[in-house]
């Protein structure tokens, strides 16, 4: 296959056709009949093409070896001439703010959004086979070097031959000489963008153009790679690709290693901020670190786009799963996040032991978790070091338990650190001693499945508190214990949260059918204080342990995902023991569910429907009509025309067969009005969701323009009186 590398013609002069058609490929319409006959009659009407010559054979497609040089260097076979007809634009589901995207699309352009939930190679291939007379294929999608992601199908340079009948189908159903133009990311880079790009020309028949770099957002729309010659024009306009603010990257996880190529790790790492990241195929991700999102990216595991979560991504009580930092706004669709780990290390003597914040995931950015489960994650935290000063030395604290064989936390250590004072690694699961003056007895404990015990506070010692346990019936987990202490407030214990940590700077929100489940965590145990005969220093606190979510920040859940929460458990450690006069310290409550601690928390979070107006015929003259359907974010009541202000033109009632998603009515342009710019403007307010909330501000339609002006005229003529063989003009 010869092919071209350079700025692709397809960016240069749209042709003039007739007005452009909007068909949306969702059940509901594709089975509209009065659309589809509209958009099949355009067709036909400025289309010489017979249906024989339309569905002609792909063996008009030359094909010659792979040449990496530029087009001038090449020395292709010609390729047959191109024959007139129309351009059709197909447009991902996963492409973002659409209709401002088509603002403008080439006249006679038909434009068809595919179904998110079916095959979208094969409705590309199943509306070409209904519609004749198409010379250029268009294609918006996301994608990346050798792929493309169509409703839920991922078509790569590594399965491409296994859909040569469906890709055969769709050259023989377009005109002789046709082209394909793919706009979307990287589709064209590198060796494997371009066996990919030779491929779709090999078993189409047609000439295809696609880009090597990036498209929108920080990129261009220019396709730098073309097979044969390009006829086709970019049929979208020159405004609306300037002012579109969002890329057509998606990075897609071939496999489900931790790191290295194809990894969803070199995934997020090669990802900008707008970008989708998915998967191949269902997977579970084997974690042995924690993912960390420092950019503005969605991670896409709902690859049928059913609701339903297609990916796993397992910790393996290795790592805590996921940290999103401050600053990055992080859209998680359709994963499941489990068996996150984290075991919190012991206190040095004198001070509080380190919390074990989320085994599942950290989050200090803007966060939506949409049909995400956070299931079975787990946290201990270390125990509190023993109240000391100077040169005493007094109990490090025990580090917290891990699991399934795997992690536990470092031991505290006591005074200098050396020898018989310095803590103990933990590891198999077990968490290391803290150490001690009196190594056998001072330092705390460390977890396991269940509490470690406090540091013996020997030779007038107080005693160190025990770590929690923590379990829901199926998981165990514990907390470490604290030092012994002498002369000093006891450490703190360290808290722990096993399913969610939301810091002050974080905002989450929780939507769709998430469910937060299962989690545990167990706090540590608090150091112990003054000793007898010391002073009245208290004992430490025991460390918080809550299961769900803890929460600083912002947290935005439904009535729905907030009744869900299930089967969480946590335990809080016991506060050290005080023998010179001071307090035990306290033990916190612990939560199972969600701990609010000083933060915003909406726990019947309804958010307002949104929608979108597309007007299907965008120029409309003397007897049209167009279809005009409003889609929601979700089922909506109370919605009628009288929220809708109509310019220059009519609407029939809105109606709904979906039960309020999707509405419909017949847009008849007013008499004797010539306007180029005219919208459908929806008060959002009127229509309230079935929880009761209503919508905010107003949508627009994309522009229409309207000519119903009649045209007239004035004769006259030149020579009033005229005799035999005389004329006359006639203007």
């Amino acid at each position: 296959m010869w092919w071209s590398k350079g700025k692709s013609r397809v960016t240069e002069g749209a042709r003039a056709l007739a007005s452009p058609m909007i068909m949306s490929l969702e059940p509901r319409m594709l089975f509209d009949g009065a659309v589809a006959a509209t958009v099949a009659d355009t067709a036909q009407a400025d289309s010489p093409a017979t249906a024989e010559a339309v569905k002609a054979p792909t063996a008009d497609q030359p094909v010659a070896s792979k040449d990496t040089h530029g087009q001038a260097d090449a020395t292709p076979t010609p390729a047959p001439v191109a024959v007139p007809g129309q351009s059709v634009v197909f447009v991902d589901s996963r492409v973002k703010a659409v209709d401002s995207l088509l603002q403008g699309v080439a006249p006679g352009t038909q434009v068809v959004q595919l179904d998110a939930s079916q095959d979208g190679l094969q409705q590309i291939a199943d509306y070409l086979d209904g519609h004749q007379g198409i010379s250029s294929v268009q294609i918006i999608a996301h994608g990346n070097a050798g792929d493309l992601w169509l409703g839920n199908s991922y078509l790569s340079a590594d399965n491409v031959a296994a859909r040569s009948a469906v890709l055969a189908e769709i050259g023989k159903d377009m005109n002789v000489g046709g082209d394909i133009l793919i706009y979307g990311c990287y589709t064209a880079d590198g060796e494997r963008g371009l066996n990919f790009i030779d491929s779709l020309a090999q078993l189409t028949g047609r000439d295809v153009a696609a880009s090597s770099d990036r498209t929108g957002l920080g990129g261009d729309w220019e396709l730098e790679i073309a097979t044969g010659n390009i006829e086709s024009a970019n049929v979208l306009s020159a405004t609306a690709m300037t002012d579109y603010q969002w890329g057509l990257a998606t990075w897609t996880a071939t496999n489900n290693a931790n790191t290295g190529v194809g990894s969803l790790r070199a995934a997020i790492a090669s990802a900008q901020n707008g970008d989708i990241v998915t998967f191949s195929s269902n997977m579970t991700v084997q974690l042995t670190s924690e993912l960390l999102i420092n950019k503005n990216i969605t991670v896409d595991g709902d690859l049928n786009n059913d609701g339903a979560a297609d990916v796993i991504l397992d910790g393996q009580y290795r790592t805590r799963v996921m940290e999103v930092t401050a600053g990055s706004i992080v859209t998680l669709d359709g994963l499941v996040i489990t068996r996150g780990l984290v075991s919190g290390n012991g206190g040095n003597g004198g001070y509080g032991a380190t919390g074990a914040m989320a085994g599942g995931i950290f989050n200090a950015g803007i966060l939506t978790l949409n049909n995400v489960s956070v299931t079975s994650n787990a946290a201990s935290g270390g125990g509190g070091g023993g109240g000391v000063t100077g040169a005493f030395y007094g109990g490090g604290g025990g580090g917290g338990g891990g699991l399934g064989g795997q992690g536990g936390g470092h031991g505290g250590s006591a005074g200098p650190g050396t020898g018989t004072l310095g803590g103990q690694a933990g590891g198999g699961g077990v968490g290391g001693y803290g150490g001690g003056y009196d190594a056998t007895h001072m330092g705390g404990r460390g977890g396991t499945t269940t509490g470690g015990a406090g540091g013996v506070g020997v030779s007038y010692y107080s005693n160190g508190g025990n770590g929690a346990s923590a379990t829901n019936g199926t998981l165990s987990i514990g907390g470490g214990g604290g030092g012994a202490g002498w002369d000093k407030v006891g450490g703190a214990g360290g808290n722990a949260v096993g399913g969610i940590y939301n810091a002050s700077s974080g905002t989450i929100t929780i939507i769709g059918t998430s469910t937060i489940s299962n989690n545990i965590g167990a706090g540590g145990g608090g150091g112990g204080g003054g000793g007898q005969g010391s002073n009245a220093s208290n004992g430490g606190i025991g460390g918080r342990g809550v299961g769900a979510i803890w929460n600083k920040g912002t947290l935005l859940i439904t009535a729905a995902n907030f009744a869900a929460l299930a089967g969480n458990a946590a335990a809080s450690g016991a506060g050290g023991t005080a023998q010179g006069g001071g307090s035990t310290g306290t033990s916190p409550t612990a939560v199972g569910t969600i701990y609010n601690d000083g933060g915003v928390l909406n726990t019947a979070y309804a958010p307002p429907p949104t929608a979108t107006i597309v007007i299907a015929d965008t120029t409309l003259s003397i007897g049209e009509t167009s279809l005009v359907t409003i889609t929601f974010s979700e089922v909506v009541i109370g919605f009628s025309n009288a929220d809708l202000t109509v310019t220059n033109g009519t609407l029939t009632a809105v109606s709904s067969s979906d039960g309020g998603l999707t509405w419909t009515a017949t847009f008849t342009p007013t008499a004797s009005i010539s306007d180029t710019s005219n919208v459908i403007t929806l008060d959002n307010t009127g229509v309230i969701n079935i929880l009761g909330t209503a919508g905010v501000g107003t949508t627009d339609s994309n522009t229409y323009a309207v000519d119903t002006v009649r045209p007239t005229a004035t004769i006259v003529v030149a020579d009033t009186a005229l005799r035999v063989g005389e004329t006359s003009l006639v203007t």
